[in-house]
């Protein structure tokens, strides 16, 4: 419709950059994404080529390790979480458990991609199986932002095939996959740029990956972060009266401005850790949650013939008896201990 002043109306231009999604809230600049693979090598290789920059030199390719790495790539800060290699058959489930979990504290508030990482000249008999501590820990919702990528150096040429025998594992993945050529990248980057195009797409449909342990994991990290800012107001102190007797003008701001992110990088990466070492529960919250919830549905009905208080009593005890089965015996009784103060 013309405007009353006989103006044309405001042209509504398309977004130019991919770099530059509409999904990234305020204050939430990073592009987190977390890497599961079958293979060391692959998983490491494709996290030196998005960051452009050698940063696994030495490391062992099978090392349990959960590591974060960040960098700046085309405009975005990119932050990658490589967890250890799943075709490790040695790694006991609780030493993986408490890698997931760090995982969770260094991707926090939530991944806006996990990539699902395949060598496409050596595929699994069942590629499925090979991820499937990770779908069973985080649950099946994680398949919403999951991504199969299949990485090599050189320029794949046979892709189709590759595909064909992953055909399966890809449609659990909501159809998503990329083949990653680290040869092509160096010499264009283009690999990268349709990676984060595609991740974008994804992040668009579905928001970023988050459940119970993410929110809890942030809210303590966030907790943490405060304490150690608190903790380190007499450093901080010290050494903006250092910078105010070095510079001055624009270049004494400039360095207060560089001062105040490497802290508040420090803090946060600090807080990450002390946070993941102290989540030392082996069940998921989402797990003994839906455990303790099944069994007090199942109490509560069986004690309706007792009344009101029959109905809290038979909670009370389904809750225990489906806390136990779920093995989250200590969270059952504290839920346990509460519903017979609400009786009393």
């Amino acid at each position: 419709m013309a405007s009353s002043k006989g103006q044309d109306p405001p042209i509504k231009r398309r977004r130019q950059s991919i770099e530059k999604p509409p999904t990234m809230c305020i204050g939430d600049t990073s592009l987190r994404i977390v890497i599961f693979g079958n293979t060391g090598p692959h998983q490491f290789s494709l996290t030196e080529s998005i960051l452009q920059r050698a940063v696994f030199d030495g490391v062992d390719p099978n090392a349990t390790l959960t590591t974060k790495t960040s960098g700046h790539v085309l405009e975005r800060n990119v932050m990658l979480v490589n967890t250890p290699n799943l075709n490790t058959h040695c790694l006991a489930q609780e030493t993986l458990k408490k890698e997931f979990r760090k995982s969770i504290c260094f991707s926090c508030p939530g991944p806006h991609a996990v990539l699902f990482i395949l060598n496409p000249i050596d595929v699994p008999p069942d590629p499925y199986g090979v991820f499937k501590p990770v779908v069973q820990y985080f649950g099946e919702s994680i398949l919403n932002h999951a991504m199969v990528v299949l990485y090599d150096e050189r320029e794949l040429v046979d892709s189709e095939t590759e595909i064909e025998e992953l055909k399966e594992f890809i449609q659990k993945c909501g159809q998503r996959c990329f083949i990653f050529s680290g040869e092509k990248n160096r010499e264009e980057g283009s690999m990268t740029r349709q990676l984060f195009h595609k991740i974008d797409q994804m992040v668009s449909e579905h928001k970023i990956y988050s459940n119970p342990e993410f929110k809890d994991a942030d809210k303590r990290i966030k907790k943490e972060e405060k304490f150690l800012e608190k903790e380190r107001q007499k450093e901080v102190k010290k050494m903006l009266e250092a910078l105010k007797n070095e510079h001055s003008g624009e270049d004494y701001d400039r360095e207060v401005k560089l001062y105040q992110e490497k802290m508040h990088l420090e803090n946060r990466e600090r807080a990450e850790m002390l946070i993941a070492d102290r989540l030392g529960f082996t069940l998921r919250l989402v797990d003994y949650a839906a455990a303790i919830g099944k069994g007090a549905f199942v109490g509560a009905v069986l004690g309706i013939v007792m009344g009101p208080e029959g109905m809290a009593v038979g909670a009370t005890v389904g809750a225990a008896l489906g806390g136990v089965l779920g093995g989250a015996a200590g969270a059952t009784w504290n839920y346990f201990t509460g519903v017979f103060a609400d009786v009393r």
